[in-house]
C-alpha cells in the first residue's frame, strides 16, 4: 500500500499570521485518516494548504507522489482532491441530482453523458437516489451532510477530505454516517476526516492525527492516540494532577 499524501514540514498561514509549524505527516492509500485538535490547532488551515488555497512558506505537499506545493488549486481538484466544508451549503433551489451533477460534469470535467450515469451511482451510494428529485433546501441536516459528501465524490476524488460531517447529529446520525465512511473506504476511497466527535475517530478510522499548534502532536493508533497523556491533556483538558 502507497502513500497517495506527504506532508514535509509544511509552515502556512495567513498573512503575517504563522499558523502550520513544520507540519508533516502521511496518509496511505485505501486509509480513513482521523485528525482532532483543540479549535485553533491548525486543523482547517490543513485542509486549505492541501487545496492550494494558502500557499505554504516551506516545506513540500506530494499527493500521489507529484509534488503539488505550488499547484493552482482547480488543477488539484482534477488531480483528485475533492473535500466538504463544515456548514454544507449546496444549490438550495436545485434537486440533489442536478448538485451533484454540477460537480460530476464540472468538477470532473466529464461530458454530460457520463456526468448523468455517475451522479445517480453517487446519489445510490450516498443514500439519497430515493429522494433525487427533492430540492436541498427541504433537506434534513443529515440528508444536508450526505448531500455535501456525494457532491465531493461528484469531483471523482483520489483523497475525500472530510470536515467535521458528523457535527451538530444525533448519536443515531452519527452512526449513519459512520456506516456511510465505513462502505466509502470499502469502495476503495482513501479519506481525511476532521471530526471532534471521539466516537467516529476511534470507530471509523485506521490511523489518527492529533494537532495542536499548528504541529503534529502524535499520530499512530486512534484508541493509542486517544488513551495518551499528551493528548488528553492537550485535546481532552484531563490533568493527571488534579
Amino acid at each position: 500500500m502507497g502513500n497517495i499524501l506527504e506532508f514535509q514540514d509544511i509552515s502556512a498561514g495567513y498573512g503575517r499570521i504563522q499558523i502550520l509549524n513544520d507540519l508533516s505527516f502521511t496518509v496511505k492509500e485505501g486509509q480513513v485518516f482521523g485528525v482532532i485538535g483543540p479549535n485553533g490547532s491548525g486543523k482547517t488551515t490543513m485542509f486549505n494548504a492541501l487545496l492550494g488555497l494558502i500557499k505554504p512558506s516551506s516545506g513540500r505537499i506530494l499527493f500521489d507522489s507529484i509534488d503539488i506545493t505550488r499547484t493552482p488549486s482547480n488543477v488539484r481538484c482534477k488531480m483528485g482532491l475533492g473535500r466538504t466544508f463544515q456548514v454544507p451549503k449546496p444549490f438550495e433551489n436545485m434537486s440533489l441530482y442536478e448538485n451533484v451533477l454540477v460537480a460530476a460534469v464540472h468538477g470532473a470535467s466529464n461530458n454530460e453523458r457520463f456526468g448523468r450515469e455517475l451522479a445517480l451511482g453517487i446519489l445510490k451510494q450516498t443514500g439519497l437516489y430515493e429522494k433525487r428529485e427533492l430540492t436541498a433546501g427541504k433537506l434534513t441536516l443529515l440528508d444536508r451532510k450526505r448531500l455535501e459528501i456525494a457532491r465531493a465524490l461528484g469531483t471523482a476524488p483520489k483523497l475525500l477530505l472530510l470536515d467535521e460531517v458528523a457535527a451538530g447529529l444525533t448519536d443515531a446520525e452519527v452512526k449513519d454516517i459512520m456506516k456511510l465512511v465505513a462502505d466509502l473506504k470499502a469502495a476503495g476511497h482513501s479519506i481525511i476526516w476532521i471530526e471532534h466527535i471521539i466516537e467516529t475517530m476511534i470507530g471509523s478510522t485506521d490511523a489518527l492525527m492529533c494537532m495542536a499548534e499548528g504541529k503534529c502532536i502524535m499520530v499512530g493508533d486512534p484508541q493509542e492516540v486517544i488513551s495518551s497523556e499528551e493528548v488528553q491533556r492537550l485535546y481532552l483538558g484531563v490533568d493527571d494532577n488534579e
